[in-house]
């Protein structure tokens, strides 16, 4: 029996990055498959989970803009600003799917290797695909990041916001909350809504705990002062989304200090009423140990200087996520050592291309190279756009040279 032909572009991850190329490379008529369940990750999301980001921002990006989520939600009278219920994003991004992606194949991919000048995907199913690229749009799923004091403890004691998909199973357990930003002060509020004692732990003592509402009419000083953008109103992240490549171009070590400061840890204005006067708040304390007790957990922690102990029957840790291309176990250990690294995730070319020929990471694995921006759906525009020219141009050269090399041997 014939092999069968290659995929010409494989894309591994089913979420927005992964469909809004899928639907540019379906639109140019590249050869691709995206695999994955689609939206699997923002299906899982508890009930009462909304966007941090705005609807406008947050989308399937396809070349027409025919499939935007603030239309969808229009048509359905849903709520199209802020905040946006994520079930319905995730309603939204399998509409999309069905719309604008026809080549999905709902499986995911066990291990990626290189098979010769080719890549071979096993899948979870027992089955291989070949492809000449491939594109990782994995999203923040390998990345979340638990401090070191916390590592090591069995699930059923510690776990990751990112792993939380019930908070309904620890009603009336007392439980710690690790963590400042977003998804910590949302767990703590689903927490409190599901019945159980939430305290929530921040090591930092910050000046706001909530960002403000924005008026959605500001006068022209306030417009030109703090330009709005898709990442908040800022001229820093202004610049990020009008000018994507200027983050690109900086120094490496530049780099690392604007990313770890741009829209650092802080919930969004309408989480504010479902935390304050609800869930026990500690700020400027610092987890130092932890340990394991008749079934419970034990935390030390640094108190302005002093120490002190809290027992509960759980921790969670909302403490954010770190690109790590070590992290990203399904990708063969060859293939992963093979990856050139900025800090620890993959050093890119402009068109997210690795050091690996024909293996390129976008989204949250491409934000160190390509900055804050691509941490969220709206990076994803720009992203489908670049990739699919650079994979037009792949593909077009691979049929020329597998034409040359046909008329070499015929003649």
């Amino acid at each position: 029996m014939a092999e069968a032909t290659p995929t010409g572009v494989a894309v591994v991850g089913a979420g927005p990055f992964g469909l809004s190329i899928a639907a540019h490379l379906e639109k140019v008529g590249v050869d691709y498959a995206v695999f994955g369940k689609p939206m699997e990750f923002w299906l899982s999301r508890p009930q009462r989970t909304f966007l941090k980001s705005y609807g406008y921002a947050t989308n399937v990006y396809t070349p027409g803009r025919d499939c935007d989520f603030v239309d969808y939600c229009r048509e359905r009278d849903l709520e199209p600003y802020e905040p946006c219920a994520i079930p319905d994003f995730a309603r939204y991004g399998v509409w999309a799917q069905r719309r604008a992606v026809s080549r999905l194949i709902p499986a995911d991919v066990a291990c990626v290797k290189r098979d010769g000048e080719l890549f071979a995907l096993d899948l979870v199913d027992g089955k291989t695909i070949r492809a000449r690229n491939v594109v990782l749009a994995t999203g923040l799923r390998h990345f979340a990041r638990i401090p070191p004091v916390l590592e090591g403890f069995p699930s059923s004691l510690v776990s990751h916001t990112f792993d939380k998909t019930d908070f309904a199973e620890l009603a009336g357990k007392v439980v710690c909350v690790v963590g400042g930003g977003q998804s910590a002060l949302e767990a703590g509020a689903l927490l409190d809504e599901a019945g159980a004692r939430s305290q929530l732990l921040i090591r930092a003592k910050p000046n706001a705990l909530f960002n403000q509402r924005l008026p959605r009419e500001r006068p022209l000083w306030q417009r030109i002062r703090w330009p709005q953008s898709v990442l908040g109103p800022s001229l820093r992240t202004w610049i990020l989304e009008a000018f994507p490549y200027s983050f690109y171009c900086l120094p490496e070590r530049w780099r690392i200090v604007l990313l770890r400061n741009t829209l650092g840890p802080m919930g969004a204005w309408w989480l504010k009423d479902r935390v304050i006067g609800k869930v026990a708040i500690s700020t400027g304390c610092e987890v130092v140990a932890a340990r394991e007790h008749h079934d419970r957990m034990v935390l030390t922690v640094r108190d302005n200087g002093a120490e002190r102990e809290i027992a509960c029957d759980h921790v969670v840790a909302g403490t954010g996520y770190e690109v790590d291309v070590d992290r990203m176990t399904f990708l063969e250990p060859a293939l992963r050592s093979a990856v050139r690294r900025s800090s620890r995730g993959p050093r890119l070319d402009p068109h997210f291309g690795s050091s690996v020929p024909g293996l390129f990471f976008v989204g949250p694995a491409s934000s160190p190279r390509f900055g804050p921006l691509f941490r969220f759906a709206a990076g994803a525009e720009f992203t489908a756009r670049v990739l699919t020219a650079e994979l037009v141009r792949r593909c077009r050269t691979s049929a020329s040279m597998s034409e040359a090399t046909n008329a070499q041997a015929a003649s």
